[in-house]
């Protein structure tokens, strides 16, 4: 009995040995973290069926039976994939130790197919990973059933019994060890799955902390720079390079990781229309690199991409989970980067539209010339004090609406004749209109906050004064408004930031409000500043053109827009 013990046990060796490799493969690693496919099944009964059949061949001949380690991969099978796989496993298995033959073949193909789903129900009633005491005692059940069939079934009854005297203790505590053993191995994998799960997330919440304030500044080339940077560091790969959907952004580490960003293969789009990652191993040699490339969105709208490289290696699994993990949170911090920018325009909105609507300093300077028109003019301060009224009501019924171009522009005719009463000829106007254009809608105080930097900080500022051109023309679907004015112009350095976001100054408040107005109906809409100093300022821009029936459509996507 001794000697059987320590054969089984040298012959078991083996099998310990396919199980320790098996627990490397990443299919298993899959299966055994309950993340399978369909594929992935069929091929764990297909190698679990094989260690049955292998567990029968190692096995030792005696009294015309087979002393052996079948059991193993039906009750593993059972164990690890449930009643159903351990079923079908243990009947594979079961089923080629009948056909191989001996007085015990019926015995041991029934037993064997029992064990494996004996080893199924425990796993559905055992809801953590199989213990390896408990798996222990699932085998010396198994093994001491298959000795009662043995027993019950195989005939001579004398010869059964005999067998069962040589083999039972052996073969139970073997297998049962065996079985236990490779639990053991299956805890291992665990193990290292929770350490690299461990080790990612730590990558990952060290890189949120400090990638966060950036992104929240949306996907450019400066965010793109500082966040490309930070992985790369963070992360032990070759180059980090960060897209949109036409250029490349960033790229930290090799050069050459920049000719892999510029065109999108079909498997990418393909694997970005459902939000996968594409990895692309190189498999032609050195001097090549491997990348796994991460698809960037705002609000299911692909807008770039994050790749990691690696040379003369292929990503690992760390890298793909990495990436997976920083795409998701990018996409999300650009989501929310655009809802505060929404949100940060509609009160930027509000503000500017309040301080428009009755401007302190322009209302103290209108009804002081009120006063002074009274002393000599009375008529004149009469039709002023109606014009300035006028101009009052009509900024507070407005706000927030949309109105016709020709209500915007007798508003701003309102503002003016209160301008040219206070300085005279110093202030001209010229009108260049397309008439046909006058009962299309727009938002109010579009035009305004031009018309008045024009005025204040152009022609004002000249002592001499000067000329405000007011165009709006026909430009396909949309309304070409032109502002000009031959004032002092604005200086190069602040024409760069006029309209970029935090910056503001006397100038650049009324001219990023209107920007930002249109870019929230018409993303990308023309709005250029012209200017030279001392020779004038010419802000144009386009605007969609809206009738009445329109006017309602496009409010909502503003509002959709605002309140993202």
């Amino acid at each position: 009995m001794l000697n059987l013990l320590i054969l089984l046990a040298e012959r078991f060796s083996m099998i310990g040995l396919l199980a320790f490799i098996l627990s490397k493969a990443n299919f298993f690693k899959k299966v055994i973290s309950n993340n399978v496919s369909y594929k992935d099944l069929s091929i764990l009964i297909a190698i679990f069926s094989l260690i049955g059949i292998i567990g029968t061949y190692v096995g030792i001949p005696i009294n015309g039976a087979i002393a052996n380690s079948r059991v193993v991969g039906p009750m593993i099978a059972g164990l690890l994939g449930g009643p159903f796989i351990g079923l079908i496993v243990g009947f594979i298995a079961g089923f080629h130790r009948f056909l191989i033959g001996g007085f015990t073949a019926l015995a041991c193909g029934i037993s064997t197919t029992l064990e494996g789903l004996i080893g199924g129900i425990i796993k559905k009633y055992y809801k953590n990973t199989v213990d390896w005491k408990v798996a222990f005692l699932a085998g010396i059940i198994g093994e001491t059933l298959q000795m009662v069939l043995i027993l019950a079934i195989s005939r001579p009854f004398s010869s059964a019994l005999s067998l069962v005297k040589v083999i039972g203790i052996p073969m139970i505590l073997v297998n049962s060890t065996g079985i236990a053993v490779f639990m053991l191995i299956i805890k291992s994998v665990f193990d290292e799955i929770d350490t690299i799960q461990s080790r990612q997330a730590k990558i990952i919440l060290d890189i949120t902390s400090k990638a966060i304030p950036y992104i929240r500044n949306g996907l450019n080339s400066d965010t793109a720079k500082i966040v490309s940077e930070i992985i790369y560091e963070a992360i032990d790969v070759d180059a980090v390079a960060i897209t949109d959907m036409k250029t490349i952004l960033a790229s930290v580490g090799l050069d050459e990781a920049n000719k892999k960003c510029h065109l999108f293969k079909k498997s990418e789009v393909n694997a970005f229309r459902f939000k996968k990652v594409y990895v692309d191993n190189n498999k032609r040699g050195l001097g090549l690199l491997s990348s796994v490339t991460a698809p960037l969105y705002c609000y299911d709208e692909l807008v770039g991409t994050l790749k990691i490289f690696r040379k003369n290696k292929f990503v690992n699994s760390t890298d793909i989970e990495v990436a997976k993990g920083l795409s998701n949170l990018i996409s999300n911090q650009l989501e929310i980067a655009d809802a505060e920018n929404q949100k940060r325009i509609a009160n930027e909105m509000k503000f500017n539209a309040l301080q428009a609507q009755i401007n302190p300093h322009f209302l103290f300077n209108a009804l002081n010339t009120v006063i002074s028109f009274i002393q000599y003019n009375p008529d004149g301060a009469s039709k002023l004090l109606i014009t300035l009224s006028e101009y009052l009501r009509n900024n507070l019924r407005y706000a927030g609406k949309w109105i016709k171009i020709c209500k915007e522009l007798e508003n701003i005719d309102a503002y003016l004749f209160i301008e040219k009463a206070r300085f005279g000829d110093k202030i001209n106007v010229v009108k260049d209109i397309d008439e046909n254009l006058l009962n299309m809608y727009i938002p109010a105080l579009l035009i305004q906050p031009i018309v008045e930097n024009a005025v204040k900080h152009g022609i004002l500022s000249n002592d001499n004064g000067g000329t405000v051109t007011i165009r709006i023309k026909n430009n396909n679907d949309c309304i070409r408004f032109s502002i000009e004015d031959d004032g002092e112009g604005i200086e190069d350095e602040v024409l760069k930031k006029i309209v970029k976001e935090g910056y503001s100054n006397n100038v650049g408040v009324g001219i990023r409000n209107v920007y930002e107005r249109i870019q929230s109906v018409q993303k990308g809409a023309l709005f250029k500043i012209e200017s030279k100093k001392g020779y004038g300022t010419k802000v144009i821009f386009d605007f969609p053109k809206c009738q009445e029936k329109d006017k309602e459509e496009i409010t909502n996507d503003i509002e959709i827009a605002s309140s993202r």
